[in-house]
């Protein structure tokens, strides 16, 4: 009776070393199998996939339920040009990193430094003087600190926001070459300079996408006649005003070509199109 007994006992303690050394082993190929062996890069343009692989720095034998997304997106982002849009575990070794890669397009002044941003202010480089690249030069947004790679830190968050939205349409109506200046400082009358000397009245931030047509087809028709300084008024987004001074009285069209108002026989275009959206 002992001894079968004993018997029982030993075969129990023999199951139980066999049921360990199966979910040890078990265990073991879960977390072999489930190693990052390979990073996928979606979304880059100018930058190769091998930099933002080498610039996530995913740890060896990293286990794919152990990877820590915030540490890897906070790596790739020390790129201030990079910006991580997500990051998924395609099962069972493969994490797949989408990035985009911000553009620059302004330059905002502060602390006698020029700040490149991207449309949403995020800062790209510090430079002491404005490059040979035409990006218009910000004024009028009071700056708390700038740090590489993040968004300015202000609290005029609308001007922020009407800045994203003038430098999309800036874009959009190919004016890089003709905006030189954007003053925010009165949100409410926006003032704009182009690279031959005219001052434009932008006025409030409303209907930035008919504003912005006029100025495309007037400013060369005015510049056409040597008129590149005085004032070019776009306040009503329904026509353009030129006058010699800021204080003049609101003039006819100079001598020549160079009207505020459509081309005699072109007919009025409605909003959205590429001609402004009335004639005076």
């Amino acid at each position: 009776m002992k001894k079968q007994h004993k018997r029982g006992v030993g075969k129990t303690i023999l199951a139980v070393v066999l049921i360990i050394l199966l979910l040890a082993g078990a265990g073991y190929f879960v977390y072999v199998y489930f190693q990052v062996e390979d990073v996928k890069v979606l979304g880059t343009a100018k930058y190769d996939a091998s930099y933002v692989v080498k610039l996530a720095d995913v740890p060896p034998k990293t286990h794919m339920f152990m990877a820590d997304t915030d540490k890897i997106e906070e790596n790739i982002e020390a790129e201030p040009y990079l910006q991580v849009e997500s990051i998924a575990k395609s099962y069972p070794k493969t994490l797949v990193i989408t990035v985009s890669e911000r553009e620059p397009k302004a330059l905002i002044l502060h602390a006698d430094k020029y700040w490149l941003v991207d449309g949403n202010a995020n800062v790209l480089e510090m430079m002491d003087a404005p490059p040979e690249q035409q990006y218009p030069v910000v004024s009028g947004i009071t700056i708390n600190s700038v740090n590489l790679g993040k968004p300015v830190d202000t609290e005029d968050i609308f001007k922020i926001s009407v800045l994203s939205d003038i430098l999309a349409e800036i874009e959009a109506k190919d004016l890089y070459s003709t905006i030189s200046t954007i003053d925010l400082s009165d949100i409410n009358n926006i003032r704009m300079q182009s690279y031959d000397g005219m001052m434009i009245k932008f006025g409030q931030s409303d209907k930035i996408a008919d504003k912005m047509k006029w100025i495309k087809k007037m400013l060369p028709k005015l510049a056409a006649d040597g008129n590149t300084s005085g004032v070019y008024d776009v306040t009503s987004g329904t026509s353009g005003t030129y006058r010699m001074t800021d204080d003049a009285v609101a003039s006819q069209p100079p001598a020549g070509d160079a009207t505020q108002q459509p081309d005699a026989g072109e007919t009025t275009e409605p909003a959205g199109t590429d001609e402004p959206a009335t004639q005076e």
